[in-house]
């Protein structure tokens, strides 16, 4: 193989891993945008990042609101449920202090990033979340 061929080869490759890289920060932002206290606020703040190409920029400008508003919620109570599931002593938590209860989850969806699938996960999630605030 010539330098040249092997210079156009790693480009292409080097091209693809940035492209790579993009569309992760992509998914992480709408992680955040999905989890914030205000979706379309933090969505309007995503679509000026300037580390995303215009095309995925133009992509979250183009999420429906409505829906968004949508999916938010349901990725909130599935995780309520998940956690009320999966762990007892969040359930004492919510019935003995809804409001208390309320208020904690709210921070943990906002800080921990929906990555469980199963309660058990969740719960371990929030355990951990809870045993490093101050």
């Amino acid at each position: 193989m010539t330098r040249r061929h092997a210079a156009s080869r790693t480009g292409r490759r080097s091209g693809h891993l940035l492209e790579a890289q993009a569309h992760a920060r992509y998914e992480e932002l709408l992680a955040k945008v999905i989890t914030a206290a205000d979706p379309l606020d933090a969505l309007r703040a995503a679509t000026q990042k300037a580390d995303l190409p215009p095309r995925l920029r133009r992509a979250l400008r183009q999420v429906d609101e409505d829906g968004l508003r949508m999916a938010a919620l349901l990725v909130a109570r599935l995780r309520f449920e998940r956690l009320m599931r999966g762990s007892t002593d969040a359930e004492a938590w919510f019935e003995r202090d809804p409001g208390e209860f309320t208020a904690a989850f709210q921070q943990y969806h906002q800080a921990v990033p929906p990555t469980a699938f199963f309660p058990s996960g969740e719960a371990r999630l929030f355990r951990e979340w809870l045993a490093h605030l101050p």
